[in-house]
């Protein structure tokens, strides 16, 4: 019954226009970028010396169209499912899909299927723009888009994850921090739609707040604490980042972690409350 809920929710995610106009909006990004690679590589004429398009991807820090994406990023991940629970239940939908496979496999299922829908939308136009990258590109191309010396710029690249496997592929590198990238995305939408289910959201526009409040706090910390560890999340996210402070990437999982449990308790809380009225 859970998996019939999950599909039954994610049919209908996939059937509301916000959904198509995020995908689309992700899209239109991610080809501004190849546009700009391309324009950018064919100036420079020699492939040695043409950018590396793994390290002008979009959801690097080189890329300029993905600096705007970043920017506006808190308010992209969550239009596709903020509302979701609001939808449910002015339009009577809520009540239909708790008769077919019950009210905990609708809560489960609407949490679930706000992450896969998620995760496909911010993973799908990436793996597309290094699909993309392959075709367009010569991979073998070196040139760093950050104009510093090799031994420093190998030295940036040990502080990242997966850091051997940069090394020595630079595609698998980029397609795993993508798949990373889509899941932290799927579970700060989980989050979102989770504390926006609590009683005070009663308006939409409410619904896509908590995400900015979450991100504020993690800023407001850094400030508080003047620690060498950022928190911000543009430098917690992106495939390469050029931060003068410490990036530890445990310290992410832990947060990404507790927001998974914040979100289930958050929905366990929602189930009981129901059961009470």
């Amino acid at each position: 019954m859970l998996f019939k809920s999950i599909k039954m929710q994610m049919e209908e995610m996939f059937r509301r226009k916000l959904t198509l106009f995020t995908f689309c909006a992700v899209l239109v990004f991610v080809l501004i970028n190849v546009y700009k690679n391309m324009m950018t590589n064919y100036d420079i004429g020699f492939i040695s010396q043409m950018y590396d398009p793994i390290r002008v991807h979009t959801l690097s820090d080189y890329s300029i169209s993905g600096h705007f994406f970043f920017e506006y990023f808190p308010f992209i991940v969550v239009i596709p499912t903020a509302c979701t629970y609001l939808n449910d239940r002015n339009t009577g939908n809520k009540l239909y899909i708790e008769s077919r496979v019950g009210k905990n496999n609708y809560w489960y299922g609407k949490l679930i299927s706000v992450f896969i829908v998620t995760f496909l939308i911010f993973t799908i136009p990436f793996l597309l723009e290094i699909i993309i990258d392959c075709i367009c590109f010569d991979m073998s191309s070196h040139g760093d888009p950050a104009g510093i010396k090799y031994v420093k710029s190998i030295t940036m690249d040990s502080r990242y994850p997966f850091a051997k496997i940069l090394a020595n592929n630079k595609i698998l590198y980029g397609v795993i921090i993508i798949l990373i990238f889509g899941c932290v995305s799927g579970i700060l939408a989980m989050f979102n739609f989770a504390v926006a289910t609590l009683p005070f959201f009663k308006y939409k526009i409410f619904t896509f707040f908590p995400i900015y409040i979450l991100l504020f706090i993690l800023s407001f910390i850094e400030r508080v604490l003047n620690t060498n560890t950022t928190f911000n999340y543009r430098s917690m996210l992106k495939m390469f980042v050029l931060s003068p402070k410490i990036i530890d990437y445990n310290l992410y999982w832990v947060l990404a972690i507790a927001l998974i449990l914040v979100s289930y308790a958050l929905i366990r809380i929602k189930i009981k409350r129901d059961d009470i009225i």
